[in-house]
């Protein structure tokens, strides 16, 4: 009887709350007013109330029964839970991936891959093995942690052999940066699929002691597709290896069809440090103004543009470099236009020449 007196004497749960409100409640040991917060409309206040339940004592139900809102499941709440390593408290969190018709159930894979729980954990394990929606597979797969399980890295290596192209790169990446698993990656570079091969590039490129610049280089200069020429080119970016730059400089001074790996190429240089990259630029200034200025007119060139690449990453030398490529010869009439009008920007004294279209001036560059 005294408890049912108690019980009809308690405060009936707020029908608002904020951050502070949620705060005085935690302290009065009132949990059914920190529950509200998982109501409010304010995102904030609902994942501020999800980490203080986080870490009550003991489980709360209300947790589990607000993880939804408006038909989807509610990222501010799974943001407040995710530090919570209790499966009586949030292990209710791993059945929301059980449930097809909710929207977006990759974003829903990637919200879950921070969580610490337990069954959260091991329902991502086998989404990453066999969901039947490629793209959550992709994002499990992204959540899990093989650097310190080893479960997690059996699953993603037997992934690199799935007949899907798109679950191979994403089991690539996941695997970045593992020293045990990079001879399964180099192999890999054979895959039929360019995402694939530009994945095993990326992951490659942070394994320690490996012997990076073999695969780098020989997909720089032997890949059928531009795109992981490219990616080849970007992995060299900010390197110190000497063997890296090597490689891209002789492929800096070969033809490439591909607008893209010139881009690349020139990115990759732009942020290299060393006299090797700023030296690769500037001797390749002749070859890349001959190659691929063509006759028309030619500003700020984008993937071709050597000279201003040149200039971002060695502007002390930008006049010495333009002027000894102009004084090479040997170029068309709109080719000595691009150097000339650089030269002039760098404080050189030279015409620039009229190309085509109007009244033809002279085509010789005097000094």
């Amino acid at each position: 009887m005294l408890l049912a007196l108690l019980g009809a004497c308690s405060p009936p749960p707020p029908m608002f709350i904020d951050k502070a409100g949620i705060d005085e409640a935690r302290i009065d040991g009132n949990a059914v007013a920190v529950c509200v917060g998982l109501t409010m409309k304010d995102e904030a206040v609902r994942t501020y109330a999800a980490e203080r339940l986080a870490t009550w004592k003991g489980p709360q139900e209300c947790v589990c029964q607000h993880l939804e809102r408006d038909g989807s499941w509610d990222l501010p709440v799974l943001r407040g839970l995710d530090e919570a390593e209790d499966d009586a408290r949030v292990g209710c969190v791993a059945a929301l991936l059980d449930k097809p018709a909710l929207p977006d159930r990759p974003g829903l894979a990637r919200a879950l891959g921070p969580f610490r729980a337990p069954a959260v954990k091991a329902r991502l394990k086998t989404a990453a093995k066999s969901d039947a929606d490629l793209a959550v597979r992709a994002e499990a797969m992204a959540a899990l942690r093989p650097e310190k399980d080893e479960e997690a890295r059996s699953i993603l290596v037997a992934a690199l052999a799935d007949p899907e192209a798109s679950i191979r790169a994403s089991a690539a990446t996941a695997l970045v940066g593992l020293p045990e698993t990079a001879p399964r990656l180099a192999a890999l570079m054979s895959d039929s699929d360019p995402g694939v091969r530009a994945a095993v590039l990326a992951s490659l490129d942070k394994v320690k002691g490996f012997a990076f610049a073999d695969v780098a280089c020989k997909a720089l200069a032997e890949d059928a597709d531009p795109s992981v020429r490219a990616a080849a080119a970007l992995t060299i970016k900010g390197s110190k290896d000497v063997a890296l730059g090597n490689c891209l400089r002789a492929h800096m001074l070969e033809p490439e069809d591909s607008g893209e790996v010139r881009a690349a190429m020139l990115t990759a240089l732009r942020g290299t440090p060393g006299k090797v990259a700023a030296d690769t630029l500037c001797d390749a200034i002749p070859f890349w103004t001959k190659t691929y200025v063509g006759d028309g007119p030619v500003e700020k060139m984008g993937n071709a543009d050597i000279v201003g690449a040149h200039n971002d990453r060695d502007f002390e030398r930008s006049y010495e470099c333009t002027e000894r490529a102009l004084k090479a010869g040997g170029y068309t009439c709109w080719q000595r236009g691009y150097l000339a009008a650089y030269y002039r920007e760098f404080g050189g004294k030279v015409g620039v020449p009229q190309c085509g279209g109007g009244t033809a001036v002279s085509n010789e560059i005097t000094f």
